[in-house]
């Protein structure tokens, strides 16, 4: 009966995996996993008895421990590890678990004076209740040799039991799901009710919210056991080894501690390759532990949706720092190089620009511009006409002469800042930029959108792995956006609303859908131009346009027939690489129904990622393909586990196959070297990361431009008095206060009062209602006369204690 009741026993919990004698387990437990009565399990617990423990034996430690554990959950009390012996080989030869309550407190725990706060309860009752095994080396088993049942304290009850230390455990699995929900932003707090619900109430999960934070804590430590410079190098080396076009550089101090560090995937390498003709990049603050800035090289690919062609994190914000990070792009680029660049304005990366891209465009966002013209202009005219001076498509002498009148009619002509920003208008200008491509982009919006963005992923208390991995899942979300504007462009076709189906169906057929809405907003803006007249030299001609309406402004576009290439004087389409309205008002007059080749810009058509010069495409790591299996596992026992918990028999049966397999399972996982604690893959990770060090030293706390808790702090104000700081408890102030404050009331007091008795007079029909008046105003004329001198009194007397 002895080992049938064991056996019955160990089928009671239903948060511990199976693991000792498992044949007998399964086989004598009579398909009873759950749905047991606590009547049943006190009965059971009450039926085991000295002899039937003595006769168990146990394949491993770990085995005996899980029995005692169980065996203790259901009789109301806790256990601990005691004393154990192995051997030269780590063979554990014999070892000892004790009740919980076994021993005593030190004595010094009780005598403690400078004690801060409340002592812990005491717990330990010297408690006898133990449970003892050997290795027997005949059977290669652990047997039983020691079993004391008696405790000389009180059992928990039912409810009390789930707070005992040796019962609460957050399993594999359980931490598995927990990880994926912490992945995706979500709390521990909120992964933890999910637990709750899931479980059917807080007695059933198995833990509480502490162990959670704990298991949370301790799988992260392991992460960064090496450090935590050494931990996010190892991912990125992960990631080179899962991806051979991957990219990583890194820079250390002369502390040998990580100072720099790039990187960029071939997915980054492969957009830059085709859409690196403009590079936008700015920084961002306020994303890790450490403080480093965060520097976001971008661009826009041919859906008009941003991509990022690599990152960086910086230890400060000098020239050499931002040339290092150009240098390294450069690198990583294969020797390629932007066209363009757009900026801030910040003075370190202008340098940095000037010395490393020297033939590149630089151009400064409009909107920094904008508002600091705003902080250091106090002139609204001034601001407006700038803002729109500034967009404004016109030659560059046309843009001398307004800035003249600009800055002589609002009296700034002498202002220093402006003097500055005159002389370097070839980096803001319209005027001046015409012609140079940038893509439509004006300003560095999309960086700050990107940098919004990243801001819901990461936290300044993000330590440098924590930072990789979390900015690694923001970059394929944008991924994964991406590929919804690929489906909806080559799968989709849009609707013809034009008068020229002709022309806007070529376009539809080559162009992205979201360039297609672009260059469709030109095609109907040709109804509004007026022809000029028009001239014939050889093969090509030469059209005039004017808008109608507005005879002030007029284009020129040449027409070559034989290539059928056109050239406008408004150069949208070296500006933008969109045909604009004026090309499509010749197309219409030649008689085209199609969009020529030369009007075509191949970096804005579909299919251009066919070809990306070698590039490899995107390769998913390894552990990101075991979080998808988890998942799709999981999500494929929802349905069976759901109609299965209505029945009992359904249930048991269901139950006791995952038990089987569960078992079967783990000892694979164990064999094949994954590992026998945390998570599966991390573990994997984790050992791979063991083997190889990079020598580096955590980084220090960096100190930059955007970082406002290094800010010099706001001065003090002073005393009116004795010119001292003051605060809002400071004498003077205080007195002043309190005494303006009472005659305030006082006065407010009889102003009420005589008001109430005008108004009864009034009602009353009263004939000295005007007199009342005169009354009324003598008395607020008093009340006011004396709360002046009240203050007054105040302040001579101040001005004597000084004295």
């Amino acid at each position: 009966m002895g080992l049938d009741v064991c056996g019955r026993l160990r089928s009671f919990d239903l948060n511990q995996e199976p693991e000792c004698d498992r044949d007998t387990f399964i086989e004598e437990s009579g398909g009873s996993i759950g749905g047991h009565e606590d009547e049943e399990a006190d009965e059971l617990v009450g039926a085991i008895g000295v002899d039937d423990v003595m006769k168990l034996t146990f394949d491993t430690e770990e085995e005996a421990g899980e029995f005692y554990n169980l065996y203790a959950k259901l009789s109301g009390f806790g256990i601990r590890k005691s004393n154990a012996k192995r051997d030269a080989d780590g063979i554990s030869r014999f070892r000892k678990w004790v009740c919980c309550c076994e021993g005593y407190r030190n004595e010094k725990w009780f005598n403690y004076e400078d004690r801060k706060r409340e002592a812990k309860p005491i717990t330990r009752t010297g408690c006898g209740a133990c449970f003892r095994v050997k290795y027997d080396i005949e059977s290669v088993k652990y047997v039983v040799t020691r079993f004391i049942m008696e405790h000389n304290h009180p059992l928990a009850s039912e409810a009390s039991v789930q707070h005992i230390r040796s019962h609460r455990k957050v399993s594999d699995a359980e931490y598995a799901q927990a990880k994926s929900l912490k992945l995706v932003g979500a709390r521990i707090c909120q992964i933890m009710k999910h637990f709750v619900i899931k479980a059917g109430g807080y007695s059933n999960v198995g833990f509480c919210i502490k162990d959670l934070y704990n298991r949370m804590d301790e799988e992260r430590r392991k992460d960064i056991f090496n450090g935590d410079a050494e931990g996010a190098l190892g991912f990125l080396a992960a990631k080179k080894d899962a991806d051979d076009m991957f990219f990583y550089k890194y820079h250390v101090d002369n502390e040998g501690k990580l100072a720099r560090l790039f990187w960029a995937d071939s997915k980054s390498r492969a957009d830059f390759s085709v859409f690196g003709d403009v590079l936008v990049f700015d920084t961002t603050y306020k994303t890790n532990k450490y403080r480093k800035p965060l520097v976001v090289l971008a661009g826009v690919n041919n859906h008009l949706n941003s991509t990022v062609f690599g990152c960086a994190l910086l230890s400060d914000e000098r020239i050499e720092t931002y040339e290092w990070v150009l240098s390294t792009f450069v690198e990583a680029m294969k020797g390629r190089k932007p066209v363009a660049v757009m900026t801030d304005g910040d003075s370190a990366m202008r340098r940095a620009i000037k010395n490393l891209l020297p033939d590149a465009c630089h151009r400064l966002c409009s909107w920094h511009l904008h508002r600091n013209a705003r902080s250091n202009i106090r002139c609204e005219e001034f601001n407006n006409r700038f803002y729109n001076l500034m967009a404004r498509k016109c030659s560059t002498l046309e843009f001398e002469d307004r800035w003249a009148r600009l800055v002589n009619e609002c009296g700034v002509v002498e202002n220093e800042w402006v003097k500055k920003l005159y002389r370097r208008r070839r980096l803001w200008a319209e005027a001046y930029l015409r012609g140079h491509f940038f893509a439509g982009m004006r300003s560095t919006q999309r960086c700050e959108k990107m940098n919004a963005f990243l801001n819901e992923y990461l936290n300044e208390k993000m330590r440098l792995y924590e930072f990789v991995r979390s900015f690694d899942l923001a970059i394929a979300w944008l991924r994964h956006t991406e590929s919804k504007a690929v489906h909806t462009s080559e799968n989709t076709k849009p609707v013809l609303t034009t008068i020229l189906p002709e022309l806007e169906g070529s376009a539809a057929e080559v162009f992205t859908r979201n360039v297609f809405f672009m260059v469709r907003k030109h095609l109907n803006r040709q109804g509004l131009l007026i022809s000029e007249g028009w001239s014939e030299d050889g093969g090509s001609r030469t059209y005039y346009y004017s808008k109608y309406g507005g005879h002030e402004r007029s284009w020129r576009v040449d027409y070559d027939r034989s290539t059928e290439k056109l050239i406008c004087s408004c150069m949208k389409f070296e500006s933008k690489g969109i045909p604009c309205a004026h090309m499509f008002r010749v197309m219409v007059v030649e008689g085209m129904n199609r969009i020529p080749e030369a009007c075509i810009s191949k970096r804005w058509t579909k299919g251009v990622h066919c070809t990306n010069n070698g590039m490899k495409a995107f390769v998913a790591d390894e552990q990101l393909t075991q979080m998808a299996r988890y998942g799709t596992l999981k999500s494929s026992c929802n349905t069976m586990c759901y109609y299965a918990s209505y029945m009992d028999d359904a249930f048991n049966d269901l139950q006791q196959m995952f038990d089987k397999h569960s078992v079967d399972l783990k000892e694979k996982w164990i064999d094949r070297g994954y590992g026998g604690d945390g998570f599966a893959m991390d573990s994997k990770v984790r050992n791979d990361r063991s083997r190889r060090t990079f020598g580096l030293l955590d980084p220090r706390v960096s100190r930059s431009k955007g970082d406002h808790k290094h800010a010099e702090a706001k001065k003090k104000r002073k005393c009116g008095h004795c010119r001292q700081a003051t605060t809002n408890e400071h004498a003077h102030t205080k007195i002043i206060r309190t005494t303006q404050q009472f005659m305030m009331i006082i006065w407010k007091t009889v102003w009420m009062t005589r008001w109430k008795n005008h108004l009864k007079l009034v009602r009353a029909g009263a004939t000295q209602a005007n007199g009342e008046d005169k009354h009324l105003y003598h008395n607020h004329s008093v009340a006011v006369e004396g709360t002046q001198v009240a203050n007054k009194e105040v302040q001579e007397k101040d001005e004597a204690l000084l004295l």
